[in-house]
């Protein structure tokens, strides 16, 4: 039996690719144009107060425009059709489908009653991208068609916060029993959701059982036996896929490495190995923050070298910034202790990754 429905779709053209695109033209193109207009020659100042007074009048004219993209984009329609496990939709002359008993990649959110907002999504991002929202619907409601907690997200923004997708009501039946019919269908055929399968390598209903309950550093060159013997054992539990990252997930630890020192960097054996029991700490992300060291080294250097040859002095590196993963927990002696690690930014390849990696440690 099939399921159709006509209803309102948001174009992401109108909510994010304009927006963006308003922003960059009133950003950049009126200090290129005052440039341009003075000739290129102009003090330092002029340029510096130029770019600070743009991006003040960007964000402006971005928050007094967005009301009136946000009309445009609800005037889009669109259908969806649900036969099985098969999903159907267009929002022109072109059908799109995904098969839901074949490979596919799928997401669930739905706000949290303590976010003090109803609202669920589903995003279908392969083999073609299509996204879901559920005006007024519950949390609740979601987890009992899908009632997997740890993968449905608590965060659930909507088309008017900057998304697009069809849009659908709970208030309105049909609507309702359309998209918990396809939750029930992505509950079924969980096994070929990609993304689901990828959650599933964590142990999120195993409670953490650590040996110990406090951020314990081990030196390298002064750890005994016993303590080599438990990191050995720990490298042989990771569950997670971030090879790369100085802090990696077992079923009841972080497991950390440390360098501090050139020695370390050029042998490849951390100073510290940082062992944090799971149940115990709490872990965050911060937001982009400048990375200043490769920065000022390369100035210094380049200072340096122009200063020796009598040589020009190029630019050098640029300033790049960096997120970090900051653990908390409690030393030994029972006071606060914070750990910070290099992290992943939202243009690397392993963000999903990484994202699913610091929900299981604050789960």
């Amino acid at each position: 039996m099939s399921k159709k429905l006509t209803i309102p779709y948001t174009s992401g053209l109108f909510t994010v690719i304009l927006p963006i695109v308003i922003f960059l033209f009133v950003f950049l193109g009126l200090p290129l144009l005052l440039f341009g207009l003075l000739s290129w020659n102009f003090p330092e100042w002029v340029a510096y107060l130029s770019c600070g007074l743009s991006l003040i009048l960007a964000f402006a004219v971005s928050t007094l425009t967005y009301p009136l993209l946000l009309k445009l984009a609800g005037r889009g329609r669109g259908e969806l059709i649900l036969e099985e496990e098969r999903l159907r939709w267009r929002r022109d002359l072109r059908w799109q489908e995904v098969n839901l008993r074949q490979p596919h990649e799928a997401s669930l959110a739905a706000g949290g009653s303590g976010l003090g907002k109803r609202h669920a999504s589903i995003t279908i991002d392969a083999p073609h991208e299509v996204m879901l929202h559920l005006h007024n619907a519950l949390r609740e409601e979601v987890l009992q068609h899908f009632p997997a907690p740890h993968f449905v997200e608590e965060l659930a923004p909507t088309p008017q916060e900057g998304l697009w997708g069809f849009e659908l009501d709970a208030a309105d039946p049909v609507a309702r029993d359309f998209f918990f019919s396809l939750l029930d269908h992505l509950w079924e055929n969980r096994q070929h959701n990609e993304r689901f399968r990828r959650f599933l390598r964590y142990p999120w209903e195993r409670p953490p059982q650590p040996a110990f309950g406090y951020i314990r550093l081990i030196e390298a060159e002064r750890m005994t036996a016993e303590e080599k013997r438990l990191i050995d054992e720990l490298c042989q539990q990771f569950v997670d896929n971030l090879s790369d990252s100085y802090v990696r997930l077992t079923p009841d630890y972080l497991v950390g490495w440390v360098y501090r020192s050139w020695k370390s960097h050029w042998s490849g054996q951390p100073d510290y190995y940082c062992l944090m029991p799971l149940g115990q700490i709490t872990a965050e992300v911060s937001l982009p923050r400048p990375d200043w060291k490769p920065f000022v080294v390369g100035q210094v250097l380049l200072q340096a070298a122009a200063s020796l040859s009598g040589a020009g002095r190029g630019y050098g590196p640029t300033l790049q910034h960096k997120r970090y993963l900051y653990v908390r927990g409690k030393a030994q002696d029972g006071s606060p202790l914070e750990l910070a690690f290099d992290w992943y930014d939202v243009a690397d390849k392993e963000w999903e990754e990484a994202e699913r990696f610091v929900r299981f440690v604050n789960r």
